[in-house]
């Protein structure tokens, strides 16, 4: 395995990637309200959508909230089966040095990923780790068959200056 020797992220670092990646969830989620306010925009322009009765395209999709929240939802499915399978890491796994991996080391399957992800229960899954702090494996990593490791300077800098990170 090439991560045989590579210990398991704790609870701090793990936390410390929630943080970020949320700071860089935010931002997608930004650019997502954007896209939805042009989409409404150009629909009413280009005569496919009507805006009487609204106020504006914001109000428009403030009354239909429910499709946008789950559009909103689809977004950050996308961000994190995205980088978890393309390259074992998040923005925020990148900064911290982490890296997701099944068990064996092998990169994750995007079955693994969706299980992780909705396992997580939002980062709740992590406080797993106050229990079984000795094996280093949260809730979501024991029900999807992964672990996050906390590689080295020279495994990150090789990893991502290599271009090995699948």
């Amino acid at each position: 395995m090439m991560f045989a020797d590579t210990p398991r992220a704790g609870l701090v670092r793990r936390l410390g990637v929630l943080l970020y990646d949320f700071m860089t969830l935010i931002a997608l989620l930004m650019l997502a309200m954007l896209l939805a306010l042009a989409l409404v925009a150009g629909l009413e322009k280009a005569g496919l959508l009507s805006l009487v009765g609204y106020q504006d395209a914001a109000e428009y999709i403030q009354r239909h909230a429910i499709w946008f929240q789950l559009y909103l939802l689809l977004w950050v499915l996308w961000f994190y089966l995205y980088f978890w399978c393309k390259a074992g890491q998040t923005l925020g796994m990148r900064a911290w040095r982490l890296l997701l991996v099944q068990q064996n080391g092998a990169p994750v399957t995007f079955k693994q990923a969706l299980i992780r992800l909705f396992t997580s229960l939002g980062g709740l899954g992590n406080l797993w780790l106050l229990v079984h702090w000795k094996q280093k494996l949260a809730l979501q990593d024991q029900l999807s068959g992964t672990m996050v490791l906390v590689l080295s300077k020279e495994q990150s800098q090789q990893l991502n200056l290599h271009r090995q990170a699948r």
